[in-house]
Formats: C-alpha cells, sequence, structure tokens
C-alpha cells in the first residue's frame, strides 16, 4: 500500500468491463457504480481530532477507525473462576514505540487514526496528545464506557440522563470525536446495566451528532448471540440514534461466510467493522469471503477497516499498518481492486466520522 495514490481516478468503463474478465459481475462493476457518488456530507460536517476540526471533505488517506494507541486493560477480559487471583494489567505502553508505530502506518499513506479508549479502560489522553503531536497523522479521541466488567461504580445508580450528561460534559471538554469502543461483556447477551449504558450513550449522542462503533464479542466463545449485532443496533435506535451513524464492531470475528449478519446490519444503514483484520480466530481468507458476499450484495459503502491493535506492549512488530500493509494486499488478491479498497479506507470512514457539532460543543 505504500506510495499509492489515494487520488487517482476511477476505473473508466472500458475498464471495468476487462475486469470482469468473465468473473462475477457485481464485484467487478462495483468500483464504477461507486466512483459515481462521491462522497456527500452535510454543511459544516467535520472530523473532530484532538487540535482541530478538520473539514470531512478535505481529508484524504486511509482512515483507521478503531486503534488503540493509548491502553491498560487486563490482556483476558473472559470471566475467570471465582478463586482466581485477579490478572495483572500489562505495563503501560511506551509512547516512543506507539509514535513509531503510528509513524509506519503513515509510510502506507495512513492520514488518521481513531483511539478506541476512555477512562475506564485507562487511556491516557496526554499519550494521545504526544503521538498527534510528533507524527503527521491525525489523532481522535473517544469517549464512553467500555463493559460492564470495568464500568465505574456509580454507572450502577446513576440515570440515563446523568450518565449521558456527564459523557457530554467529557466530550466537550477533551474534544473528543466519537464514542466508541462500546461493548459487553465477554460471551455473554447485553447486561441490563450494559443496555442503560448503551442507551446513556445514544442520548449523549442526541446532544453532541458525535458517532458511535461498538465492542461485540464474538469469537470469544461459544455463548456469544450471533445477533448481538443488530441487538445493539435495537437498543441505541429506540433513544432515537439513527443507524448510519453507528459502526457494528468486531462483526470479522463472525463465521457467517454469506454474510447474512452483516448484510443485515448494512440493510438497516449502519456501517459494518471488520475492526479485526489479520487476527482473531476467523482466518483472513474467511474474511475476504464474507467481504466478497457483502460486496456482490451491494452494501460496498457500508464497511469500515481497522486492526483494533494494542501495540505497544511489548517489543514486537509495528502493528498500525496491519490493515494496509496485511490485510489490503489479501484483499487485491482476493480480486477486490484499489477504486473499491480507496473508498473503503477513505471515503468510508470519513462519512462515518463526519458530524455538525451541536452548538453546544
Amino acid at each position: 500500500m505504500a506510495g499509492y495514490d489515494y487520488d487517482r481516478r476511477s476505473l473508466t468503463r472500458r475498464q471495468a468491463l476487462v475486469l470482469l474478465g468473465g468473473g462475477t459481475v457485481c464485484v467487478a462493476l462495483v468500483p464504477e457504480l461507486m466512483a459515481q457518488k462521491k462522497p456527500a456530507f452535510p454543511k459544516g460536517a467535520v472530523i473532530r481530532t484532538l487540535f482541530k476540526d478538520v473539514p470531512a471533505e478535505s481529508m484524504s488517506g486511509p482512515i483507521l477507525f478503531h486503534e488503540h494507541l493509548s491502553i491498560d486493560l487486563p490482556p483476558n477480559l473472559n470471566p475467570r473462576p471465582a478463586n482466581a487471583p485477579p490478572p495483572q494489567p500489562p505495563a503501560t505502553a511506551n509512547v516512543d514505540l506507539i509514535v513509531e508505530q503510528v509513524k509506519l502506518a503513515a509510510k502506507d499513506g495512513v492520514r488518521c487514526i481513531v483511539d478506541g479508549g476512555h477512562p475506564d479502560m485507562k487511556r491516557n489522553l496526554d499519550s494521545l496528545k504526544t503521538v498527534a503531536n510528533r507524527t503527521d497523522v491525525l489523532i481522535v479521541a473517544s469517549g464512553g464506557y467500555y463493559m460492564e466488567r470495568v464500568y465505574p461504580r456509580e454507572l450502577a445508580t446513576q440515570t440515563e440522563d446523568q450518565i449521558a450528561a456527564g459523557l457530554v460534559r467529557e466530550a466537550n471538554a477533551n474534544r473528543y470525536g466519537a464514542f466508541g469502543e462500546i461493548g459487553e461483556n465477554a460471551d455473554a447477551p447485553m447486561s441490563d446495566l450494559e443496555r442503560k449504558v448503551f442507551r446513556a450513550i445514544g442520548r449523549a449522542h442526541r446532544a453532541t451528532n458525535l458517532p458511535i462503533f461498538t465492542h461485540n464479542a464474538y469469537g470469544t466463545g461459544p455463548n456469544v448471540p450471533k445477533d448481538a449485532g443488530l441487538h445493539q443496533l435495537d437498543v441505541l435506535e429506540s433513544v432515537g440514534v439513527k443507524p448510519d451513524r453507528i459502526a457494528i464492531g468486531h462483526t470479522c470475528c463472525l463465521d457467517d461466510p454469506p454474510a447474512e449478519v452483516i448484510k443485515a446490519i448494512a440493510k438497516r444503514g449502519a456501517f459494518v467493522a471488520f475492526d479485526r483484520v489479520t487476527g482473531g480466530r476467523v482466518p483472513d481468507e474467511g474474511k475476504i469471503t464474507m467481504i466478497k458476499a457483502f460486496l456482490d450484495a451491494g452494501y460496498a459503502d457500508h464497511l469500515l477497516l481497522s486492526s483494533d491493535s494494542t501495540g505497544g506492549r511489548t517489543m514486537e512488530a509495528p502493528s498500525y499498518n496491519r490493515t494496509t500493509s496485511g490485510f489490503v494486499p489479501k484483499l487485491r488478491a482476493g480480486g477486490i481492486n484499489d477504486d473499491v479498497i480507496r473508498s473503503i479506507l477513505v471515503d468510508n470512514p470519513r462519512r462515518f466520522l463526519a458530524f455538525v457539532p451541536k452548538r453546544s460543543t
């Protein structure tokens, strides 16, 4: 992906027909169809980064909509035996290493990274600012609550409105550009408290217009409902959130070759998040199969890609270029061409992140 020209012109009809070559018609025609409808943004729509609001139409280059540049959660959040000692959290990420990892992603053309952490995940906002100041990559910070296991105790007694009001204050004070990642405990249906928090985050969205991206426990165990993502949509819509402001997370961890669940999510208007590319229980070949079925159904403008990387805890290979250097070549090998890939990496996330700030913000 390094050196790829993200402003290149779309294929002509003749070029698209050459690519067909007797293959699947729907996938080959997607680039031409997408090229005919350039992203449209409401007047005044911006992507809110840590230090400035960027006009949505001016954002160029790939956007990684769900990564972690600062996080200090235990590596295993699955329920543990009652008598087991609590897991020890990893050392706080080395900011210097994170900066180098982000610079490597920038060499692949990455223009913006959304950090999916918040206070209950021990996200360090100063670390994010350091990364933003020391790289050419724009950083979007997020707010919210992760899952019941790490909730602050006071959420249990607060009302939806009280939780929402606190989130709005925090979002305004810290220049959040999204609410996320918002999730549920591993290998279990949404709890009553998590449902209350989801609804509160929906109310906070209505007060700010900030987009929402979720966490699903797909792939963590046998008890995760396959329709969990659809249920998350139900809960957020119940307080008036429009589906096109929502990205349902970790759907790439579903073992669903015909892509029935993600097609149902997209049909309702929400974004589908393949935000654990090059990882998880579903091999990349399975993810490519799902994506091609999704594209064949006409939902290319509903797909988001990222890696949910938590690199920096150890001296491992850089990880924020997993999407561009690791997964994108596999998309190409699977027959998905660069015009589609550009739309998925650039146009889709900027449409998702773009919002018109409320006057109170």
